[in-house]
C-alpha cells in the first residue's frame, strides 16, 4: 500500500466512526416520547457508517488511488463532483423542511451518496 492509500484508509476509519456517532444521535424518538429505542439508535448508526464506507469507497475508486497518487486534474474533477453532490444534498435538506431533523439528514445523506455514485460512474466512463 502506498502512503496515500494508508492516509485515505485512516481518514476513512475516523470519518466512519464520527458519522456513526452522529447518525445514532439523529435517530428519531418514538411518537409520544423523547426516548429513542436502542435498536433504532444502533440501526441509524449502522446505516450512517455503511453509507460513509460506500461513499469513501466510491471516492477511492474515482480518484484512482488503487493506481497510485492521482493527478491534479483528476483531484479537481472529483472535487467539483463532490461539491455538486453536496449542493444536491443541501437542496434536498432544505426542500424537506417539514420533516423532523433526523429524517431530513438521512434524506440528505442518501442524496449525497447517490451524487457520489453518479460521479463515480461518470469518472469510470470517462477514464
Amino acid at each position: 500500500m502506498t502512503d496515500t492509500q494508508i492516509l485515505f484508509l485512516g481518514f476513512g476509519l475516523v470519518a466512519t466512526a464520527i458519522v456513526a456517532v452522529v447518525g445514532s444521535q439523529l435517530a428519531p424518538a418514538d411518537a409520544n416520547s423523547t426516548v429513542v429505542p436502542p435498536k433504532r439508535r444502533w440501526n441509524w448508526a449502522a446505516g450512517a457508517a455503511f453509507a460513509t464506507v460506500v461513499t469513501l469507497g466510491l471516492l477511492f475508486q474515482s480518484l484512482g488511488l488503487d493506481e497510485g497518487p492521482p493527478s491534479g486534474v483528476r483531484i479537481g474533477g472529483v472535487g467539483i463532483g463532490v461539491l455538486c453532490a453536496a449542493l444536491a444534498a443541501l437542496v434536498a435538506y432544505v426542500l424537506n423542511g417539514d420533516e423532523a431533523r433526523g429524517p431530513r439528514w438521512r434524506i440528505a445523506g442518501v442524496v449525497f451518496t447517490a451524487g457520489v455514485t453518479a460521479l463515480a460512474v461518470v469518472v469510470m466512463i470517462a477514464v
